[in-house]
C-alpha cells in the first residue's frame, strides 16, 4: 500500500507541476488580456467566474452548493494528510468549519518534519491537495457524462427532455405557453433529445430563420396594411394591436439570377404558419425551401426571436423575445422513469451535484497552484525555486529572493483578478 501511495503522489505532482501550472499561469494571463484589453479577443479561453449562491447560483441549488464544496475541500486536505503520512511527517491537527456559507477542512502538518524532508517529498505533500482536486474533478466528469447509461435500469433518455418547473417570471407561463410536464422535442427545427441538446438547441435559436410557405396560404392569410411603417430598421406591416400577427419579409433565394419578389412583405400569423409539419429557410442554406414554397423571415428587432418550440402530443409554442430567457426560467429534465417509484428521483440532481463538484474541484486546485501568499503555491513555488538554485549551484539568498518575488507577483495578480470576478459577478453579471 505504502509503495502504491508513493507512486500515486510522485505522478499527482508531476501532472500538477508540468501540466496543471502552465495551464493555471496560461488561464490567469488570458483573463487580464481578455478583460483588461478589449482589442484582444481571445476565444479558446476557459470560462473562469465567481460562483455565489442567490446572483449566478439559484437559491435552491444552495445545499447542492455547500455538500459540492465540501467534498472539494475535504478530498484537497485528504491529500495533503495521506501524502505525508505516507512521508512520516506527524499531523498536529484535521478539522472542518464553516465560515459564514464556505465550509473548510484543514489539516495541520509539523512543519519540522517536512523541513527535514527532501524537496521531492515536499512537493509530493504540498503537491497532493491540487491532486486529490484534479482527481475528483476527473471522476466527477466521468460519471457526469456516464449518467444516462448508470441509471438507464429506472429511466428511459433520449425522448426529449420533460418540463419540471417553470419560475414565477417565465414569459412562457400564460395560457398559450408551456406547461408542467410538456415533453419538448424541438426548437425552430432543432431536434431534442436529452439536456444536451436543449442547450444546444437554445444556442443555435439566435440564428435568425425565415419558414418555408406556399404562395396560396400567403394569398389566403396576409393581413397587410396598405401603409408599411418602418421604426428602428424594423418593418411593421400589420394592425397596431395585433399581438397574434407578425410582419414577414420574403427572403430572395440566393441560387436565383434575378429578383422575383424582392422587398415583398406580408403580415401572417406565425402559428397558423407552423400548425402542421413546417421546414425553415436560413442565409446559410441560401433560403431555399422546397419546390412551390418561399422563404418569410419575421421583420424583428436585434432583441427579439421568434422560437417555435415542439411538443409531444401537442401544439406547438410560439414565444418571441431571447433565447436567455428560456434557459432561465424554463428548467427541464431529460430523465423518464421507467416506474412511478422513480419519479420521487431524478438523477438530473445527482448531475447537478456532479457539475458543482466538477466546477469547485477545478476552482480550489486552481488557486492553490498559482503561486500566491498563505496557500499552497506558495510552498510549492519556494521548493521549485529550491531546486532550481541547487541545479544552478545558488545560496540561499537566490531562493529568497525570487521566492518572495514569485509570491509577490502572483499575489499582486491573482488578488486583484479575484476582486474583479467577485465585482463582475455581483454588479454585472448579477444586474
Amino acid at each position: 500500500m505504502t509503495s502504491l501511495l508513493r507512486k500515486w503522489y510522485t505522478c499527482g505532482y508531476l501532472i500538477t507541476i508540468w501540466l496543471f501550472l502552465p495551464f493555471s499561469i496560461w488561464t490567469l494571463l488570458t483573463i487580464i488580456f481578455e478583460h483588461f484589453y478589449e482589442s484582444i479577443q481571445i476565444n479558446s479561453m476557459p470560462e473562469v467566474k465567481a460562483m455565489l449562491p442567490g446572483i449566478n447560483i439559484p437559491t435552491s441549488d444552495f445545499w447542492v452548493y455547500f455538500l459540492s464544496i465540501c467534498i472539494s475541500t475535504v478530498t484537497h486536505e485528504l491529500g495533503h494528510a495521506l501524502a505525508a503520512v505516507q512521508e512520516d511527517v506527524q499531523l498536529l491537527s484535521v478539522g472542518f468549519y464553516v465560515f459564514t456559507i464556505i465550509p473548510v477542512a484543514f489539516v495541520n502538518l509539523n512543519s519540522d518534519h517536512i523541513n527535514n524532508l527532501s524537496v521531492t517529498k515536499r512537493l509530493r505533500i504540498y503537491c497532493a491537495g491540487v491532486w486529490h482536486n484534479l482527481a475528483t474533478a476527473f471522476i466527477a466528469l466521468l460519471l457526469f457524462f456516464t449518467s444516462p447509461i448508470l441509471f438507464s435500469i429506472g429511466y428511459e433518455t433520449g425522448i426529449g427532455v420533460r418540463v419540471t418547473e417553470l419560475s414565477n417570471d417565465s414569459p412562457l407561463r400564460d395560457a398559450r405557453g408551456l406547461d408542467k410536464g410538456d415533453i419538448i422535442t424541438s426548437i425552430n427545427g432543432c431536434g431534442i433529445k436529452n439536456s444536451y441538446d436543449w442547450i444546444y438547441c437554445l444556442h443555435k435559436a439566435y440564428e435568425r430563420f425565415g419558414i418555408c410557405t406556399t404562395a396560396e396560404f400567403v394569398a389566403k392569410n396576409d393581413e397587410i396594411m396598405m401603409e408599411m411603417v418602418k421604426e428602428n430598421n424594423v418593418v411593421e406591416c400589420c394592425k397596431k394591436g395585433d399581438l397574434f400577427s407578425i410582419c414577414f419579409e420574403y427572403m430572395e433565394p440566393k441560387v436565383l439570377e434575378e429578383s422575383v419578389l424582392s422587398g415583398q412583405y406580408s403580415c401572417l400569423r406565425p402559428r397558423d404558419m407552423v400548425q402542421n409539419q413546417f421546414s425553415i429557410c436560413t442565409e446559410k442554406d441560401g433560403y431555399v425551401c422546397a419546390k412551390n414554397m418561399h422563404c418569410l423571415m419575421p421583420s424583428l428587432n436585434n432583441h427579439t426571436y421568434l422560437m417555435v418550440i415542439q411538443r409531444e402530443d401537442d401544439s406547438p409554442v410560439l414565444f418571441l423575445g431571447l433565447p436567455y430567457d428560456l434557459h432561465k426560467t424554463v428548467f427541464v429534465d431529460q430523465y423518464f422513469p421507467r416506474i412511478a417509484l422513480f419519479s420521487l428521483f431524478s438523477p438530473s440532481q445527482f448531475e447537478r451535484l456532479l457539475r458543482y463538484v466538477f466546477i469547485f474541484s477545478m476552482g480550489i486546485g486552481f488557486l492553490n497552484i498559482v503561486p500566491c501568499y498563505g496557500m499552497d503555491g506558495h510552498h510549492i513555488a519556494r521548493n521549485l525555486i529550491t531546486l532550481l538554485a541547487k541545479y544552478l549551484n545558488k545560496n540561499g539568498d537566490f531562493i529568497t529572493f525570487f521566492t518572495v518575488l514569485t509570491i509577490f507577483v502572483g499575489t499582486g495578480v491573482t488578488g486583484p483578478i479575484l476582486m474583479y470576478l467577485f465585482y463582475k459577478a455581483v454588479y454585472i453579471d448579477g444586474s
